[in-house]
This record gives structure tokens, C-alpha cells and sequence, in this order.
């Protein structure tokens, strides 16, 4: 049987997701093959989106700012993400938070439309310490909402690759998001400034890759320290290479925002490593 090789690419996720897969069998099954991957994305896409009214985060996003106490059901989709955010809030001693959301809306850093549906101010929100999950149900002490943001996109990486069967290889990338099937001795290209040749050959260190940076962001940097309350405005970029493409793109901004001692720790607790890459494309390690 030839081996064939496809390449294809949709928008989806807010950025482009690039497929390239190979197996030893028809090129149209290959075809048939990506086409489920993409409406996995898909599916979890709308699913986790906090733009859509009709998303299961946006329904958990209204529950938790009317009714905060009432408990809301999480799907299998929401219950994998949430609970590993609850494992970095605590590992990452509160540093990881995804309820900045408020503080991102009122910044115009994300859209408003949840606080314009609420006459609660962004300092009367409360932050994931208030919010419980037991046997798939959420519930918060204080008003609250999420954005799952890269979190969100990474999952929908790793869905994608679980719909492949075991006789085909290769990679799917979403904007910075990564996983390589076979990934021992490859390297990838890494873009860490706002320029076309801003791109720096790295070895890939693990199946998954997840690169975050605000170089490109018009309105400023989306990573907020949730200690100071201040925004951090990287000039390069920060790649975290891991199991799942879900925990590398969260650990970006563990290994971003916390003191270096202490994200290097929780890395190691996640088998996970970082690359900083200057705006002059030097690099540093943290694992």
C-alpha cells in the first residue's frame, strides 16, 4: 500500500488550524479522516466558545453571575477543562486563574456583553477559590465568569488527535498549539516577534506545543498577574512543550506570570518545560 501524505487547512478556534496527516492507505480516506478531526474542532469550538450565546460556557457563564449557588452540570467537554484549571489554581497558588475574566471585559481586553447584563462591578466578582466541582457540577460562592481562552483551543487539539486512528500519523498546529504524533527528533519553527523573520528552529521536547505572546495584540497584553493586579507586557514569546496540548497551552501562563522558582516546579509536576524567546530571538530554559 503507497503512502500518502495530505495537508489542509480551515479557519477555526479565531485562528487558522493546519492538518498535515499520513498513512498507508487511499488519500481519500486520509481526506475523510481530517474532515472528522475539523468537525471535532468544530464541535468543541462552539461548545467552549465565550463569543457564542448558545455555548455551554456561556450558558455556565450566565449561571454562575445570576445564580452562583445553584450548581450547574458541566458536560464531559467542560468537566476535563475545569478540573484541571482547579489542579493549576491550586498547584500554581492562585496564580492560574481563569476567573480574570471580568477584569479582561471591563479593560475591553474581551467583550463586555456579560457585564453589560449585570449591574455587579469587576471588583465584586469572586475568583476560583470560591468555586467547587463535585461529580460534574460547579458551584461558586461569589458571581463569576470564565474565559477559557487557549486553554479552550488546546483541548480541541487534543479531541482532534484522539479521532485519528492508530495507523495514521502527523500533526495538527492551531495558531501555536501543537501536537506531533511522532515528535522525537523533529523541530519546529517558533515566532517570537512581529516580524516575517522572526522565527527561531527549536527541537521538540515533547508531543505537545503551545506558544503564547502579545506582540501582535493592538490592545495590549491579555496576561495579568493575579497578585498585582497588573498586566505583563512580554516583548517575545513563552513555548511550553507537554503531554497534552491542553496543559501546555495553560502552563504558558504559569511559566509567564509566576516567579521562576515556582512555575520550574509546577512544570515538573506536570512533566512539562518552557522556552522564552527574547525579541532579539534568544532563548532561555526553564524545565
Amino acid at each position: 500500500m503507497t503512502t500518502y501524505f495530505i495537508n489542509r487547512c480551515r479557519p477555526l478556534l479565531g485562528t487558522f488550524v493546519e492538518l498535515s496527516l499520513s498513512g498507508d492507505m487511499p488519500e481519500e480516506q486520509l481526506i475523510q479522516i481530517s474532515n472528522t478531526a475539523f468537525d471535532e474542532i468544530e464541535r468543541v469550538h462552539h461548545n467552549l466558545s465565550f463569543h457564542h450565546p448558545d455555548s455551554e460556557l456561556s450558558q455556565l457563564n450566565s449561571a454562575l453571575i445570576r445564580h452562583p449557588k445553584q450548581g450547574f452540570t458541566l458536560s464531559e467537554d467542560l468537566n476535563t477543562i475545569l478540573s484541571l484549571v482547579a489542579r493549576l489554581y491550586q498547584k500554581s497558588a492562585g496564580y492560574y486563574d481563569i476567573s480574570i475574566a471580568p477584569t479582561l471585559a471591563a479593560q475591553q481586553r474581551l467583550p463586555n456583553h456579560l457585564l453589560a447584563e449585570t449591574f455587579i462591578t469587576p471588583a465584586e466578582f469572586g475568583c476560583f477559590s470560591d468555586v467547587t466541582i463535585e461529580d460534574k457540577v460547579i458551584y461558586s460562592e461569589q458571581p463569576t465568569f470564565f474565559d477559557l481562552g487557549g486553554i479552550a483551543k488546546g483541548y480541541a487539539v487534543d479531541r482532534a488527535i484522539a479521532t485519528l486512528p492508530d495507523n495514521v500519523t502527523g500533526s495538527i498546529n492551531a495558531g501555536g498549539d501543537m501536537y506531533m504524533i511522532d515528535w522525537q527528533s523533529q523541530s519546529v519553527k517558533i515566532k517570537y516577534a512581529n516580524r516575517s523573520r522572526a522565527l527561531k528552529k527549536v527541537i521538540m521536547r515533547n508531543k505537545a506545543l503551545a506558544t503564547s505572546a502579545s506582540y501582535y495584540r493592538h490592545e495590549g497584553s491579555l496576561f495579568l498577574n493575579t497578585k498585582t493586579g497588573r498586566f505583563i507586557n512580554s516583548k517575545g514569546s513563552v513555548s511550553v512543550f507537554a503531554d497534552s496540548t491542553m496543559i501546555a497551552d495553560a502552563l504558558t501562563k504559569v511559566a509567564l506570570i509566576m516567579p521562576r522558582k515556582a512555575a520550574k516546579k509546577v512544570l515538573r509536576e506536570f512533566n512539562a518545560s518552557a522556552t522564552f524567546i527574547n525579541r532579539f530571538g534568544l532563548t532561555r530554559q526553564l524545565n
